[in-house]
């Protein structure tokens, strides 16, 4: 009896002792590592952005409120047709008005970033985004001081790249809000616009192609050099960037570099755009007067649509090629009309019908304090092409 009862014992003392083995061996030991990136949960899923950061997002059905933090990405939002689900954005994107035209709430959407890499952080986190999508080096920002999840767009990408890089921008943005058909149908209107030029102009001899100066600030004494994608943009057109033995090395922004009148003077380009003042000022200046451009009136003001078309946006990387092209070569395009060509654009690509008046606004936008380019800081950062706005 006595020795049943001590088995007993002995057997139940073995069984505690397993269970208290089975449940130390359970435990995660205090030095493993975490991982990174938190496993994805059922609402959620692992994204890879175009930096290669591997990020969790919410699964396209569950988003509901997203930060935009720089502009040209933010017209991306509604070539997806994602822009319900803006929870903030930056502050430049208050001085376009024509998105406000077919979305009135834009202009009530927080803005808590005021430029690169400066964000009120406490007015960012009022806006409760699920997640952020911007630049590098806002992204970073936003990772040292909150805990919401980042998705960058490249910022040091090839600027020879610049319409793959608009592509892949939008195409990110497809995946991300389950919107893909959408992107392939910008990424497919961009080939084409891309095709149709160089089909238009490929035969020009290059000592017949026009040479295009874009000069930024009041002075219009900054431009972009032969190292940014502006080069690319102007190529596109057929045309060559006055201003292509200029680097952009060591120059403002990255992109923009600030040159004399001397250097105008030897180029003497035959199309001159500007983003400040009017052409008639050139033609009353004594030193602008004698440039080839002025003298037979081809001096344009760079358009503002969406967005100010000298960055690196999706508008700018169809029409902006497109509108230089026309204004260079009369005879290869005289049966395609720019104000046809920028409705089109924005009733396929956006959705959005634009009346007579909103075209002639893009053509010849009214003066505004903050200027054009040279006002906004245009450019790129060095070695990339994608604007901080």
């Amino acid at each position: 009896m006595y020795m049943k009862k001590g088995l007993i014992i002995i057997l139940m003392l073995a069984l505690f002792a397993a269970f208290i083995g089975g449940c130390a061996t359970s435990e995660t030991p205090a030095d493993e590592e975490k991982p990174d990136v938190e496993q994805p949960g059922e609402e959620t899923r692992a994204f890879v952005d175009m930096s290669g950061k591997t990020v969790n997002i919410p699964t396209p059905d569950k988003i509901e409120r997203v930060a935009v933090l720089t502009s040209p990405q933010v017209q991306i939002m509604y070539i997806v047709g994602a822009q319900d689900k803006l929870c903030a954005m930056t502050a430049s994107q208050y001085r376009y008005k024509l998105f406000e035209k077919f979305y009135p709430r834009q202009a009530e959407i927080p803005a808590p970033r005021a430029q690169a890499a400066d964000i009120n952080v406490e007015a960012l986190l009022n806006a409760n985004p699920q997640f952020c999508i911007g630049s590098e080096a806002d992204m970073d920002l936003v990772d040292k001081t909150t805990d919401i999840p980042t998705v960058r767009v490249a910022t040091n990408d090839n600027p020879a790249e610049v319409f793959e890089t608009r592509k892949a921008e939008v195409r990110m943005f497809g995946e991300i809000f389950g919107a893909q058909d959408r992107a392939e149908k910008y990424a497919a209107y961009l080939d084409n616009t891309l095709k149709m030029l160089s089909e238009r102009t490929s035969a020009i001899p290059k000592d017949k192609r026009v040479k295009v100066y874009l000069g930024f600030g009041a002075d219009h004494l900054t431009t972009y050099g032969g190292d940014t994608y502006m080069q690319y943009q102007i190529e596109a057109a057929g045309c060559i960037n006055a201003s292509q033995e200029i680097s952009s090395l060591g120059g403002r922004e990255g992109g923009l570099a600030n040159i004399s009148m001397e250097n105008i003077l030897k180029w003497d380009p035959d199309i001159i755009v500007i983003d400040t003042g009017k052409p008639e000022d050139l033609k009353n200046d004594p030193v602008w007067s004698q440039l080839k451009a002025v003298k037979n009136n081809q001096v344009y003001i760079l358009p503002v649509g969406g967005f100010i078309w000298n960055r690196p946006s999706c508008e700018s990387a169809v029409l902006l090629p497109l509108w230089l092209g026309i204004n260079a070569y009369p005879e290869q395009f005289k049966d395609i009309s720019i104000e046809n060509e920028i409705k089109r654009y924005w009733q396929e690509i956006l959705g959005f019908t634009l009346s007579d008046d909103d075209v002639k606004n893009i053509l010849n936008p009214p003066d505004s304090p903050v200027g054009g380019g040279g006002g906004q800081g245009g450019g790129q950062n060095k070695g990339g092409n994608q604007g901080n706005q």
